[in-house]
């Protein structure tokens, strides 16, 4: 009876998890703005606020603000696992993500990094973003590609990167510096996040802006 319960319990959670992926429905065009005071469903180990003006819509518009606790040196990150980006990435023609970042408040020495996959299969993109000083800039993420990827979590079996994007349960900006392994760099900081864009180059781009050039280090 142990055994059979075991495998009943076994069988459920699989079948919840594949439940919850067929409903699960990323979007093309899909964007992030965090309107007014809103942190929409994101947290994580860092202190998140949102000032619900200064975002890249100006006064009136809110973002995603996220510090180290009490000043002092620590893990620096945000995430989400919003029903927003759970689901097959792949079959939602999503090739890009698209974001704007600012180094808010002090100057700091900022390599931000974006996150992708679920728990068993985690990839962190390679190329750090470098936020301008109270500015905001945008920034893109390459998804056609693992060659740019780095695999942060590993837990037996062994899973591709396109794997973890049919089967995308969470997503993640932090602070890191090389080489990516699964704890990042400490450091004291604040970041500002908005707009938050999943596309495939071309929705939801304005004319003209396929091309970022911002400061960005391999």
């Amino acid at each position: 009876p142990m055994i059979l319960n075991l495998l009943l319990l076994s069988l459920g959670s699989t079948a919840l998890a594949i439940t919850g992926a067929a409903f699960a429905a990323p979007t093309l065009g899909f964007v992030e703005t965090w309107p007014g005071v809103s942190l929409q469903g994101w947290g994580g180990g860092s202190v998140s606020s949102n000032p619900g003006t200064g975002g890249t819509g100006g006064a009136t518009d809110g973002y995603l603000r996220f510090s180290t606790p009490n000043g002092l040196q620590h893990n620096l990150g945000v995430n989400s696992f919003g029903l927003e980006y759970a689901g097959d990435w792949t079959a939602a023609g999503i090739t890009q993500v698209r974001l704007w970042l600012n180094d808010v408040g002090a100057d700091d020495p900022l390599e931000m990094h974006f996150s992708i996959g679920n728990f068993g299969n985690f990839w962190q993109y390679n190329v750090a973003f470098l936020p301008p000083h109270d500015q905001w800039a945008e920034f893109v993420v390459d998804l056609s590609s693992s060659a740019n990827w780095t695999k942060i979590i590993d837990p037996p079996p062994l899973e591709t990167f396109a794997q973890a994007l049919q089967t995308v349960d969470r997503v993640h900006v932090r602070h890191d510096r090389p080489p990516f392994v699964m704890p990042p760099d400490p450091i004291d900081a604040n970041v500002g996040l908005d707009h938050l864009l999943l596309t495939n180059g071309i929705v939801g781009v304005p004319p003209g802006g396929a091309q970022v050039a911002h400061p960005l280090r391999l």
